[in-house]
């Protein structure tokens, strides 16, 4: 009795799910999220998403880029494309070289571009632009890199005093993909192993298996008033940091040939994540929080940025099936929630609501969610791009793959 009960309760959510997701593919007909916000983002900034805010060749600029990548994959529309390349060719030379390098970790994020470019127009430029940057990581010709790391050999996320021995998960996203991809184009075997061990080092140092989600970093001298002064944890599991982690995580796993001695540690992890992420779910609404595993707190906030990023993540484990059907419905109850706070603003285009800005470690729950979110765009000058990449990431791949996909198919089955 209990068995068919249970049947059919998931029933009823899957069918109230798809009728819910049908009434937004009726209103969006015309156009879908992801070809909404990227045509909104190419009309807003010109002549490149620089505009937006003035970082040059970082992360805040290419995570967008790198997500209307993805739409121009599912879309083939040429304007995605010139638009990441105009972006692209501001830095990169003829030669390969690239204006405006930066040593942190965010400032390699941007080298994901160049190997899309060089898969999509053949130009060597951008294959040799990517081979900068894995130089500049990791150093050329016996040169050390420009890079620190902690004394057991974790990339500190940024070189300056206030970030020295302290490492974050974001910082797997930035680089490792990356990484993995250029590893296996171009036969580098060992490029691939370098990242693989990064994840799993800091994996350990990180991951919480009471939560099964990720603290936000890690400091190996453990003195930083946010740390543990036993393990050098920070003591808050972040929406976004695990965004960010999932991200790393299942992009990783696409190309990371199953046959390596370390793919089932890596899967592992990201299905431990991917159990943690569900169970932080916010029961009601769907969502994921600021702070992630107390999302009942009254002062607490839905975080959207996060929430896409995560729902990215689930769908395309599911479809690369590592992840089980029922997290393609985790993923489509966030994304009919998203809705919510996407907004129409006053030019026409969508406007993200409830977006916690960027932020370090902090000492604890309560200063973590008095960080109020915010909107983008929003009236004053300064922007993010932290709320354009999560709904992008996440309308990539549900608007063209999620609701009719195998998990829609086979989990009422």
């Amino acid at each position: 009795m209990e068995n068919r009960l249970h049947k059919y309760r998931k029933q009823v959510l899957i069918a109230s799910l798809l009728f819910i997701g049908a009434a937004l593919q009726f209103a969006h007909a015309q156009q879908k999220v992801a070809e909404w916000l990227s045509d909104s983002i190419i009309q807003r900034y010109q002549p490149t998403i620089d505009v937006l805010t003035h970082h040059g060749w970082d992360h805040s600029n290419s995570i967008v880029m790198h997500a209307m990548a993805k739409v121009y994959l599912q879309t083939n529309n040429p304007n995605y494309l010139a638009y990441v390349q105009k972006y692209a060719d501001d830095y990169i030379n003829a030669d390969g070289s690239i204006n405006g390098l930066l040593t942190t970790l965010d400032g390699m994020h941007p080298a994901v571009l160049c190997l899309f470019l060089y898969q999509q127009t053949g130009d060597k430029k951008y294959q040799k632009a990517a081979t900068t940057m894995r130089d500049h990581l990791l150093g050329k010709n016996g040169q050390k890199s420009q890079f620190n790391k902690t004394q057991d050999g974790i990339f500190w996320h940024k070189n300056n005093a206030k970030y020295q021995d302290v490492a974050s998960v974001d910082g797997l996203y930035m680089k490792d993909p990356f990484l993995v991809r250029y590893g296996l184009m171009f036969d580098q075997a060992e490029l691939v192993d370098a990242s693989v061990e990064q994840v799993l080092k800091l994996a350990q140092r990180s991951f919480n298996i009471r939560t099964n989600l990720a603290f936000h970093a890690w400091d190996a001298t453990g003195t930083r008033e946010w740390a543990d002064p036993i393990t050098g944890q920070a003591t808050q599991h972040w929406s976004r940091a695990s965004g960010w982690f999932a991200m790393a995580l299942v992009d990783i796993l696409e190309y990371l040939p199953k046959s390596h001695p370390e793919y089932n540690k890596v899967a592992h992890i990201f299905q431990r994540l991917a159990l943690g992420l569900k169970n932080a779910q916010h029961p009601k609404s769907g969502l994921w929080y600021q702070v992630l595993d107390q999302a009942e707190q009254p002062d607490n906030y839905p975080e959207i940025s996060g929430s896409g990023m995560i729902v990215y993540a689930l769908t395309k484990g599911v479809q690369l099936q590592l992840l089980a059907d029922e997290y393609a419905l985790i993923a489509q109850k966030a994304w009919v929630s998203m809705q919510d706070y996407i907004k129409t603003y006053s030019d026409g285009g969508p406007q993200i609501t409830s977006v916690a800005p960027g932020m370090s470690s902090k000492l604890d729950y309560a200063a973590y969610v008095a960080v109020k979110p915010i909107e983008v765009p929003r009236s004053q000058t300064k922007q993010y791009s932290h709320g354009y990449v999560g709904v992008l990431m996440a309308a990539s791949v549900i608007e063209y793959q999620g609701l009719n996909n195998r998990a829609f198919v086979t989990a009422g089955s």
